[in-house]
Parts: C-alpha cells; sequence; structure tokens
C-alpha cells in the first residue's frame, strides 16, 4: 500500500471517529439505535459537509458498520447519499465499540 493511501485512511478513520464522537455528544448519547445526522455533526467535528475529508470520513463509518444508512428516509435512490446529506442513519452497536477502542 503507497504511502497516500496508508495517510489517506488513517485521516478517514481520526476524521470519522471524531465526527462519531460528536453525533454521540450531541444526538445520540449513547443509545443504540438513535437517530443520527451526520450532516449536524460535521461542522462541530471540523468537517465541511461535502468535502473529500467528510465522504472519506463517512465511508469509514459506514464500512465499519458504525453508522446504518435509513432507506426509508432517502430523498433519491442514489447510492452515495451520506455526501450529500440526503440520508439519515441509526447509530449502532458498533458505533459505541469504536468510541470505546
Amino acid at each position: 500500500m503507497s504511502t497516500e493511501r496508508t495517510t489517506t485512511k488513517a485521516r478517514a478513520r481520526s476524521d470519522g471517529l471524531r465526527l462519531l464522537r460528536t453525533i454521540n455528544d450531541t444526538q445520540a448519547h449513547g443509545e443504540e439505535g438513535a437517530w443520527a445526522d451526520p450532516t449536524r455533526a460535521a461542522q462541530e467535528a471540523g468537517l465541511d459537509v461535502g468535502s473529500e475529508r467528510y465522504q472519506d470520513a463517512m465511508a469509514y463509518l459506514i464500512e465499519q458498520a458504525a453508522l446504518l444508512a435509513d432507506a426509508r428516509m432517502a430523498s433519491d435512490g442514489v447510492g452515495d447519499q451520506h455526501s450529500n446529506g440526503c440520508a439519515f442513519y441509526f447509530f449502532t452497536r458498533r458505533a459505541l465499540t469504536l468510541l470505546e477502542g
């Protein structure tokens, strides 16, 4: 793996965990299944919604199953809703595990 790719993955993990911590502090309050709006938490976490870093952070959290998209709330059938804030998410047990780790 290239150094650049390793750096990008590490940054995505760091940004993702910071975003997850902010979601927990401001919305989920440690409650599995709580509704989460990452776009609301992004600014407080130091991420601009729609930026590459935000998208990478969201991709990390979804890949880790920390946030589960609520397909019922998606406004369009596009698979990449997290980048434009069109989907709502549920805070999962895995999110709590990541925050504890």
